[in-house]
């Protein structure tokens, strides 16, 4: 649920804003789902967290559970992340909207209201009442481009979009005007919305829609003969039954690829309980072609590794199938063994080829090697470390405020990092299992994250059910000095978050 509220319906009881909260269930960048149910409060306003632009490229639908306490002033603090669905991501926009909460406090005498939650949902899906289909241009169609573009309006009274512009476009210059021509009929609920609140929408452009099952289409003889190749782009409906409805070609660039794509597309399947409209596939016709790699993934540096400053390589070898998809794998060879394993293989998972083409058809490869490597240092250490030398200049010869000298006497010594460790980068997180015989329990820790999202001045700010040696508290210290977060963005520029409070359950196992 959420609260759409601003200072002129501040009279509005709680139970009041809760019902109208439930109106406005899907929001298009943040969703406001208050937990706070006490009575000595009523909400005053409830600020949208921002969807994070680095990751406008993933699109994700995320959580995070934060908790907080309301001072007598109605002033929210003592705010601590709990859970994250995604960590690292969404987690400093979540904390900095919760912060701007403000409530009123109707306790009498007012007294601090401690111990509430609150879940910030975060999506780039808008929910229209009516949704409009972005027409894919005929040039992207044309050159089989694909990608995505994020726009951003308001919502009239009367549902109707305004103000409506682009906020990123993956490539640029291509699906602009088919995503804005698209969102500006798009129609909502109006009551839904905050006057001023800035709503974001993503739409992908997609030329694959991958099916359950691979059919090959079969190559024209008359093409086959003349050595012609090509592509032809296939749209269609998804039917509740999972199967292909409405198919015809939007773009051929041979009339002799039409009928045999819209054999091959005809026999796809896919989830019955996904139907869709308006899909597009693309089918290829090439004659010869050897594979080649479209994207690589970075693997994950293993956090024991990180924490063991261990480095090291893994050898892994697979297959390619038909449509440049990676399968089969497995490890050659791997330095140290067993531990790097893991993580060379989800990465080379990921991996995407253009299929090879042997006479008209694509065909498997088999046993494609990888070397992946796991250093801790940095090829551009020398240049990295110039650079926070010049910006450390920079920062002393400028006058400081008192929150800037605090921050500095906070961080000063406690980046527990190492110099050439100091581009490592892991996730948070809010479970750690531990081997020890202690009770279980959970720390809240406390640390600043910098405009690059890297962790400083880590500290144990509460220990809750248990007990913990030293050493123990050296591995949690650890482990956090090398949490990364998506950088807090304010008005483009990357900005230091002071004072990020989390919290981290600790579960202990017997060695």
């Amino acid at each position: 649920m959420r609260a759409f509220k601003t200072k002129h319906n501040q009279r509005r009881t709680l139970i009041g804003a809760i019902c109208t909260a439930m109106i406005g269930t899907f929001l298009t960048h943040a969703i406001f789902v208050s937990a706070v149910e006490d009575d000595r409060l009523r909400e005053v306003a409830t600020p949208n967290a921002t969807y994070p632009k680095g990751v406008w490229h993933s699109g994700h639908d995320g959580r995070v559970t934060v908790t907080f306490d309301v001072n007598k002033r109605g002033k929210v603090q003592n705010v601590c992340i709990t859970h994250s669905t995604y960590p690292g991501i969404f987690d400093l926009y979540a904390l900095k909207a919760v912060k701007d909460y403000q409530y009123e406090n109707l306790s009498r005498p007012r007294e601090l209201v401690e111990g509430l939650s609150t879940t910030v949902n975060f999506t780039l899906d808008s929910n229209p009442r009516d949704y409009v289909s972005p027409k894919y241009p005929h040039s992207a169609l044309e050159f089989g481009f694909q990608g995505y573009v994020v726009v951003r309006f308001a919502v009239k009274r009367n549902g109707a979009v305004r103000n409506l512009s682009t906020a990123a476009a993956v490539p640029s210059e291509v699906f602009e005007d088919a995503a804005l021509g698209a969102a500006g009929q798009f129609n909502f609920d109006s009551n839904r919305f905050l006057k001023r609140e800035t709503i974001h929408h993503k739409f992908v452009f997609s030329l694959d829609s991958e099916p359950n099952n691979l059919v090959i289409p079969e190559y024209p003889d008359q093409a086959k003969e003349d050595g012609i190749q090509g592509h032809a782009i296939v749209n269609f409906d998804i039917t509740s039954e999972g199967t292909v409805d409405r198919e015809f070609v939007v773009y051929s660039s041979n009339s002799l690829f039409d009928q045999p794509a819209l054999d091959a597309v005809s026999q796809f399947t896919f989830d019955p309980n996904k139907p869709a409209k308006n899909i597009h596939h693309k089918v290829e016709f090439v004659l010869n072609r050897n594979h080649r790699a479209l994207t690589k993934a970075v693997p994950k540096y293993p956090r024991e590794a990180v924490l063991n400053r261990t480095e090291g390589h893994v050898i892994v070898k697979f297959d390619i199938d038909e449509r440049g998809s990676v399968d089969n794998l497995s490890v050659l060879e791997a330095e140290p063994p067993d531990v790097f394993n893991e993580a060379a293989l989800a990465a080379t998972a990921q991996f995407t080829y253009l299929p090879k083409y042997v006479d008209g058809k694509p065909v498997r490869v088999q046993g494609e090697r990888n070397r992946l490597r796991f250093t801790l240092g940095s090829q551009n250490q020398a240049a990295r470390q110039q650079a926070e030398e010049v910006q450390q200049q920079r920062q002393a010869r400028r006058p400081q405020s008192r929150r800037g000298r605090s921050a500095a006497r906070r961080s000063a010594g406690e980046d527990r990092r190492p110099e050439h460790m100091r581009s490592i980068k892991l996730d948070p997180i809010y479970q750690l299992q531990l081997i020890g015989d202690h009770d279980d329990g959970s720390v809240i820790v406390q640390f600043d994250v910098n405009g690059s999202g890297y962790v400083e001045g880590p500290k144990i700010l509460e220990v809750i059910d248990t007990s913990l040696p030293d050493e123990i508290t050296e591995r949690i210290l650890d482990e956090v000095s090398f949490f990364w977060y998506a950088p807090w963005i304010e008005n483009n520029q990357p900005k230091t978050v002071y004072g990020v409070k989390h919290r981290i359950e600790l579960t202990f196992v017997d060695d």
